[in-house]
């Protein structure tokens, strides 16, 4: 059973009582014991018995100034911990607050871009689609297809600065590039584009933008119904995919339900 802990702010007051003690006890019989014998004490027997009570008194100088170093820097490491640990909470308030802004941003572009004219005319819908994405992002091109839900083909309905005397070819399901975004279901994003595969033209000339987006238009029952392809001369950035696959999900059940988007 110990009955005073290493860690007590006591002990070294404990210690240096106990040398105190013994010195003088040692002290005592020494002298006693010299005088007996007729003897004085000479100054190094004085010096000689002192030196354990001087260095007791040094130690226990050292013992308290370390004790309060250490309690000064585990005061110092409690206040850090604290400080970090409400800048960790603080950053996750954050990061809930700016993830539920991001998802308000989105469904607010998206009521930009998508039209609110009737989607009779498929065509200048699809146009007035592109014309409101170019808005939002930077393209020089894009384009719309719908699937024939006869035939299951996707063919050209609208397009964006598409200059051209024949239209995009038409394709299936797992066909081509835009064929196996429809297959997949999912945006393909890519940096590389191969040369040719878009030509844009301009008062400056012509140009090959690396930069294409396609987009699968699915409905609520999980359906490609349509694909939007976008191009730009810029990379299109993770946020961009985000915006755009909520938007061809929202285009899905909107081309369903035959019901243009409010705009509020």
């Amino acid at each position: 059973m110990k009955l005073i802990s290493t860690k007590s702010r006591f002990l070294p007051i404990v210690v240096l009582a106990m040398l105190l003690i013994s010195v003088l006890l040692a002290f005592s019989k020494a002298h006693n014991t010299i005088i007996a014998l007729g003897q004085n004490p000479s100054v190094w027997f004085v010096i000689f018995v002192l030196l354990p009570a001087i260095f007791g008194i040094i130690l226990y100088s050292l013992l308290g100034l370390s004790k309060g170093k250490i309690s000064q820097l585990d005061s110092e490491v409690k206040s850090l911990r604290a400080a970090l640990e409400s800048s960790l909470r603080t950053e996750d308030k954050k990061d809930i607050v700016n993830e539920s802004e991001k998802k308000i941003d989105v469904n607010k572009i998206i009521s930009q871009i998508v039209p609110s004219i009737n989607m009779d005319n498929m065509e200048k819908f699809g146009e007035q689609l592109l014309a409101n994405i170019a808005k939002q992002a930077e393209i020089v091109q894009g384009l719309f297809y719908q699937k024939n839900q006869e035939s299951g083909i996707f063919s050209f309905t609208a397009g964006y600065a598409f200059f051209s005397e024949t239209q995009p070819a038409s394709y299936i399901e797992g066909d081509t590039l835009p064929g196996q975004v429809a297959k997949n279901k999912q945006v393909l994003n890519l940096d590389k584009v191969p040369d040719g595969y878009i030509t844009i033209l301009s008062g400056l000339g012509k140009g090959s933008p690396k930069h294409l987006l396609i987009i699968p238009v699915i409905s609520q029952s999980n359906e490609t119904i349509g694909i939007v392809e976008l191009a730009s001369f810029k990379p299109f950035s993770s946020q961009q995919e985000e915006l755009f696959s909520a938007l061809g999900r929202k285009l899905g059940e909107l081309l369903v339900s035959n019901k243009p988007i409010s705009q509020d």
